[in-house]
């Protein structure tokens, strides 16, 4: 893990200084104590190690360091956990089962086929409701602590990796090959895409990325 953090943060120093810099320090223990305790399960070590390097970032720019999802510190990730857990608690059983009609797992038993989970950890986020994440509630065939999509917009869940660490080493391995868009924006900042597919939304490039799922 932190090989490939030093990888990401001289990606970032060399290509987008401003998101690099908009990193924060590393959690405290006591934190990642208590969202652990929040949550009532371990945390995976990886994610601990993640928060231990950076608590996320500052919020001073637009785009974030995760093919341009913001990445969230832990105060927000538990904040945004918090809010998916009250839509589960305030969903009766009738109204999940509606709100997850059109929920699936790419590949088949990876991933619950549901709405929303408790133990679906956000890290990553979008501005739309929509999040990457761990997931400690895996189906039969996936893998505790692998990393998802879900959310708001997110009806197919694919598996974008099978750890936090295996995530952060594809994402290094995919900006050092070039597999990265940089756009100036209409309000003066940059974002950051896949160039491979040519989407503005990483979320989008993961049906495509990740598209052989489907047939697993």
């Amino acid at each position: 893990m932190k090989t490939s953090m030093e990888r990401l943060e001289k990606w970032l120093q060399a290509h987008l200084p401003e998101v690099y810099d908009d990193l924060s320090p590393g959690c405290s223990e006591a934190d990642l104590a208590a969202f652990e305790q929040d949550i009532g399960t371990p945390l995976p070590e990886g994610f601990k190690t993640l928060y231990r390097l950076h608590d996320g970032q500052r919020g001073a720019v637009n785009t974030g360091p995760f093919f341009g999802l913001e990445f969230l510190s832990i105060a927000q990730a538990r904040q945004n956990w918090q809010s998916w857990k009250d839509v589960v608690a305030e969903s009766s059983p009738e109204d999940m089962e509606g709100a997850s009609m059109f929920s699936k797992s790419a590949k088949p038993g990876a991933v619950q086929a549901i709405y929303a989970n408790t133990l679906w950890i956000p890290f990553a986020y979008d501005h739309g409701g929509n999040h990457l994440g761990v997931d400690l509630d895996p189906g039969a065939r996936g893998t505790l602590g692998q990393v998802i999509n879900f959310g708001r917009d997110e009806d197919e869940k694919f598996v974008v990796a099978s750890s936090i660490e295996a995530f952060l080493a594809w994402l290094v391995d995919q900006l050092e090959s070039g597999n990265a868009a940089i756009r100036e924006e209409d309000d003066g900042g940059r974002s950051l895409n896949t160039k491979v597919p040519g989407k503005s939304h990483f979320l989008d490039s993961v049906q495509i990325l990740f598209a052989s799922q489907r047939s697993e």
